[in-house]
């Protein structure tokens, strides 16, 4: 009978580890990862969506985005941002912009200790070109992440193209040093007396004139202050006296004059006497 005692006293004793190893599996603390795609794969933002990302502290999250709205200058928004841990009280996170996806071309970094905008010195970035983003964490952080098309518009690669007759309403967004607006146009053909392109904006800026597509050669002999009510073929005659040429495409860069940043609006139009 001692025996039989004996047995079922090991049998409770057996029942309850096995009781007491279940509880603990049961009560496993899962612990968060952050941190978003990696260098070769990196996490796709909607020009125009906000995403929610992560990144880990003293670590990188990537991510690309394609401009959608056009070309012209983009930004970023990071809001709702929240770092924990951190291993510096100056910077929250950095962001840093690439044109490559070896992120060996760097277009711009800045950095940002509260939610913020972003906007990558108001340079102009391509449509539908691919446009990628490494994002350092200071700090275990979370954030919401959003790009957009800014105020500037237009690039080297695609220029707004200007229709003769019709009025274009414009804007560059920017500095004196950062922010630009590009355009091209044809001029009439016929006499080169027949060509007009005014201008009418909001606060004087530089427009330069230039003859080749790659926005280097200026077709002018000098930059150009541009006033409200401008009439340009006379600002942007050839040698200082003769007129545009005929049925010539040029290519027209305006930027701000502000020493801070600010957005200016504008109407250009190009159009012959005629109307044409």
């Amino acid at each position: 009978m001692k025996v039989f005692y004996y047995l079922v006293f090991v049998l409770i004793l057996i029942i309850g580890a096995c009781s007491l190893d279940t509880e603990e599996s049961s009560s496993t603390t899962t612990t968060t990862v952050y941190g978003d795609g990696s260098a070769s794969s990196p996490v796709d933002l909607t020009d125009g969506t906000a995403k929610e990302g992560s990144v880990a502290k003293s670590g990188y999250s990537y991510y690309k985005f394609t401009p959608a709205s056009g070309s012209g200058s983009y930004k970023l928004a990071i809001a709702s941002l929240s770092i924990t841990d951190s291993a510096s009280d100056n910077s929250s996170v950095t962001t840093y912009l690439y044109s490559d996806s070896g992120y060996s071309s760097e277009l711009d970094n800045e950095s940002c200790q509260a939610s913020c905008t972003l906007n990558f010195n108001y340079q102009a970035l391509d449509n539908g070109s691919i446009y990628y983003l490494k994002i350092y964490g200071y700090g275990k952080g979370t954030y919401s992440l959003t790009v957009s098309q800014g105020g500037s518009e237009g690039s080297v690669n695609n220029p707004v193209a200007l229709t003769l007759g019709t009025t274009h309403s414009g804007k560059v967004e920017g500095t004196s040093t950062y922010g630009k607006s590009y355009y091209k146009f044809t001029t009439a053909s016929g006499s080169p007396d027949a060509i007009n392109l005014t201008m009418t904006n909001s606060d004087s800026m530089d427009c330069d004139l230039y003859s080749d597509s790659g926005f280097s050669t200026l077709a002018s002999s000098t930059h150009s202050v541009c006033e409200a009510g401008d009439n340009l073929t006379a600002t942007f005659a050839i040698d200082g006296s003769n007129p545009l040429p005929a049925s010539t495409t040029y290519y027209l860069r305006i930027e701000g004059e502000s020493t801070t940043a600010k957005a200016s609006t504008y109407n250009i139009t190009v159009a012959s006497d005629s109307g044409d």
